[in-house]
């Protein structure tokens, strides 16, 4: 239903409701309808978590191996089998449980009462028990609770962020009949669940509650997306089972001829395929996956990202795309003064947000003693008629603005100007008398101040063209000057060419008159006005940045910032960071395309401006049919759905909201892009130190497999048993395979092109290099173990003597296994290598 377009009297009708309310047995009977008004969220299940740690290929065989080795007798080889499946299982299942703990604390949701209007009487009543056709009223710092069409309004204002991602409060207008098609931004007539009243109070009619509301529909529609294995996880499911169709393949042949044609007993040709299992599998590896993970996500914490899910790491290492949203992330959220046009000339303003750091730079020639003069004066009129609406403070290290995001970012360019002991003493020291608020339709705020007891100020500000519109003066080189035609042309300009730039302009203009302002109408109080100054606004992006896409881009990674902003805006962030060259497309531009169209062009698209969630998700999925890995990044709802849909959800730990949180995979803790181009590196880092102990252990254990196959080919007794392949696998191989899994970067890492998503950690090249090498090492296995037998005619020391061959074989594979790339020697020092070594022995 599109509540916006219609009358409000046209809504009562329809929900058969009046501003009264309803009777509380109106209420009970529609509970029954509609139900409760909540969005119920599915936590994971410790259980389930810690179920899913066993669900690898790879795994799954080890227990089976478990089972049959009980099931023989042979007791200790089943349980030294069962406790390296228990600790890989455990440590991954501490790490994810450790990680949803993290995101716990950090929810604060739900509205728990709201005043109402039932059977006629203000009263308190639990948020869940709204039904659509309720009245409630709502004022500054509320959360709205439902989806509302608002009856009456004060000076309202909402922070929508939430669902919309933007930070800067929406004024809304209740009385306002919007075109059907208006988009959610723009729907001033209308409260959303989950966002707040930033100031002022209304009184509005439930028109949706629960899934119904659009927080709810964003929350079905992710009910819909299934949840992604990571890269890391389809990989090694791939190696897993290949793997796991070659062991079951070759321990069915072992079996086969050792009881078929060598004619061993049953129990001892199973033993026989159960030890030719033990040692395909590389029992350490899981381990060796997840503490890599594990190390990785510790590392990462110290860089200010939780890692909600291990592998997701790996895939950050692999992604070729990353799509950021534009508010808080690549910018800080804080709005700023950058330019400012004072005494006819255009100056900068250096310095980013709330902090009160920064001085103003002469970009053209002029008098500066008198434009010094002239901001001095333009910042002490801001302080005085900004007032309290706006204050700065410093709060646990970090400097914030309480009121609107245009007038903090104001008096923080007076700060700057004045000095905060200057500022403090003028808000003490100046009368305030009479203020004509804000509204959408003026788009002016005027204040009246006394100066003396025949001597007011008069300070207006807001839209400049229209200032500009209501004044005969400018201040000029300390003199007032008519404003004629040619002034009024030459400062229009300037404002449209700021506000082309994507910068939000606010004028300044003020006059000085006698004690009759005080009788005057607001139409009398507002003309002739002396004009000052205008000053250009923008959210810019965090320092290093635009630092951090060029490095992405060397890297082989894409950056394209999506947001819920205006197209200029977005595209004057995109020039200041780099994202120049290339497409920009707004909302309204993806209406029309289908997904086929909108494939064929995404590749060149650096830019998204004013789009929805769905929007956001349509993107992620064309990019992932163009065969990109994406990282999508996110704060708000309206992110949710694109979050669970790209490869890699990466939520906002500060100004996320706990839909965006429970989506994503990874929670960037200071909401800083530069952050995720730092983990993009430690995700690569982890890849290939993956990638380090595999190339180290399956050598090694098709080694095992073709010293076991050859002896039973040539119809001797088994060189090894499955305790000793155990002990190899998990104590010989484990300590250097895990040190290898901490080799240092390699220098040109973030040089290299990101990995393809189709590109397996083995290549059939690698597999038949590891296979060549395997057999060798099988066959001087068995001419030690055969020498050994014919010499000695002694069994345990055959086997000895082949468990020694096969340790020291290793301790040469980790060395070589350093790098694909580079001699071991010329690597940067692995402190871990040696000693590893050392221990194993």
């Amino acid at each position: 239903m599109s509540w916006h377009s219609k009358e409000v009297q046209e809504v009562f009708k329809e929900l058969n409701t009046t501003p009264e309310g309803l009777s509380s047995s109106e209420v009970r009977k529609r509970l029954t309808v509609y139900g409760l008004n909540e969005i119920r969220g599915k936590p994971k299940s410790p259980l389930k978590l810690f179920l899913k740690q066993f669900t690898n290929f790879l795994i799954l065989i080890l227990l089976i191996a478990t089972l049959i080795s009980g099931f023989l007798g042979e007791l200790v080889d089943a349980l030294a089998i069962l406790l390296i499946v228990l600790i890989m299982g455990v440590s991954g299942f501490l790490q994810e449980f450790r990680a949803e703990k993290a995101i716990e604390a950090l929810k604060k949701l739900v509205v728990s009462e709201v005043k109402a209007v039932r059977d006629g009487k203000v009263v308190v009543v639990p948020s869940t028990e709204l039904v659509p056709g309720d009245v409630i009223l709502l004022g500054e710092g509320d959360k709205v609770p439902a989806d509302i069409r608002l009856i009456d309004s004060v000076d309202l204002k909402v922070d929508e962020s939430p669902l919309t991602g933007e930070s800067e409060p929406v004024l809304k207008d209740h009385s306002a009949v919007l075109p059907e098609e208006t988009g959610i931004h723009s729907r001033t007539n209308m409260l959303f669940m989950g966002t707040y009243i930033y100031s002022g109070k209304c009184k509005g009619v439930v028109v949706a509650t629960g899934s119904k509301t659009e927080l709810g529909k964003i929350a079905e529609k992710l009910g819909e997306i299934k949840e992604k294995k990571t890269l890391l996880e389809e990989e090694l499911d791939k190696l897993g089972k290949k793997l796991g169709a070659i062991i079951l393949g070759i321990s069915v042949l072992v079996f086969s001829i050792s009881y078929l044609v060598v004619r061993e007993p049953l129990i001892e040709s199973l033993l026989l395929a159960v030890a030719l299992a033990v040692a395909a599998i590389p029992e350490g590896l899981p381990a060796i996956a997840t503490s890599v993970l594990a190390l990785g996500a510790y590392r990462m914490s110290k860089k200010n990202v939780i890692v909600r899910e291990l592998g997701a790491i790996e895939t950050l290492g692999a992604c070729d795309v990353v799509a950021s949203d534009k508010t808080g992330t690549i910018t800080k959220g804080e709005m700023t003064v950058k330019k400012v046009w004072v005494s006819g000339v255009e100056l900068g303003v250096s310095g980013e947000g709330f902090e009160p750091v920064g001085e103003v730079v002469f970009t053209n020639s002029g008098n500066e003693a008198l434009i010094s003069k002239e901001l001095e004066k333009l910042a002490e009129y801001l302080v005085v008629h900004i007032g309290e609406d706006a204050s700065l403070f410093y709060d646990n290290g970090v400097w914030r603005i309480k009121g609107s995001p245009t007038e903090g970012a104001a008096l923080v360019f007076a700060h700057k100007v004045l000095g905060s002991k200057r500022v403090e003493n003028l808000k003490k020291n100046t009368e305030l008398v009479k203020v004509i608020p804000f509204d959408r339709f003026r788009k002016r705020k005027t204040t009246i101040h006394k100066l003396s007891d025949d001597e007011y100020l008069v300070i207006s500000s807001g839209a400049p063209e229209l200032l500009l519109s209501l004044s005969s003066y400018v201040l000029i080189d300390g003199s007032l000057k008519p404003l004629n035609d040619e002034l009024k042309k030459e400062i229009n300009e300037y404002i449209e060419s700021i506000a082309s730039q994507g910068f939000r302009t606010y004028g300044f203009a003020y006059k000085l008159v006698k004690s009759e302002v005080l009788e005057q109408s607001i139409k009398e109080v507002e003309e002739g006005l002396t004009f000052l100054s205008v000053m250009g606004i923008i959210d810019p992006p965090r320092e290093g940045v635009k630092e951090a896409v060029e490095e992405l881009r060397r890297a082989g990674i894409k950056t394209v910032m999506i947001t819920g902003d205006h197209r200029l805006t977005a595209e004057a962030i995109g020039r200041l960071i780099g994202l120049d060259e290339g497409l920009v497309l707004e909302g309204k531009d993806l209406d029309k395309m289908s997904d086929a169209e909108l494939e064929r062009v995404i590749d060149d698209v650096v830019v998204l401006a004013r789009v929805t969630p769905e929007h956001k998700r349509r993107v992620v999925k064309a990019l992932q049919a163009r065969g990109h890995v994406v990282a999508m990044t996110g704060d708000g709802v309206n992110d949710a759905l694109a979050l669970k849909e790209a490869d890699l959800g990466i939520a906002m730990g500060i100004k996320g909201t706990d839909v965006a949180k429970e989506v994503s995979k990874l929670v960037i803790k200071d909401d800083n892009f530069v952050t995720i181009a730092a983990a993009v590196k430690e995700g690569r880092v982890i890849f290939e130190n993956l990638k380090k102990p595999i190339n180290y252990l399956l050598p090694a254990n098709l080694g095992e497999i073709a010293t076991i196959l050859s002896a039973e080919l040539a119809m001797l007794p088994s060189p090894l048993t499955p305790a000793q392949l155990l002990w190899i696998n998990v104590t010989t191989d484990a300590l250097p395979a895990l040190a290898l899994s901490s080799e240092p970067p390699e220098p040109d890492l973030m040089k290299r092109p990101p990995r393809k998503r189709q590109t397996p950690f083995l290549t059939n090249r690698k597999i038949a290099y590891f296979v060549l090498l395997g057999s060798l090492i099988g066959l001087v296995n068995l001419a030690i173990y055969t020498f050994t037998l014919g010499a000695y005619m002694d069994r345990d020391l055959a086997r000895t003597l082949v468990f020694i061959a096969i340790g020291m074989s290793e301790f040469g594979r980790a060395l070589v296994s350093r790098s694909e790339n580079m001699h071991f020697w010329f690597r940067p020092f692995n402190k871990w290598l040696i000693p590893s070594i050392i221990a194993s022995l």
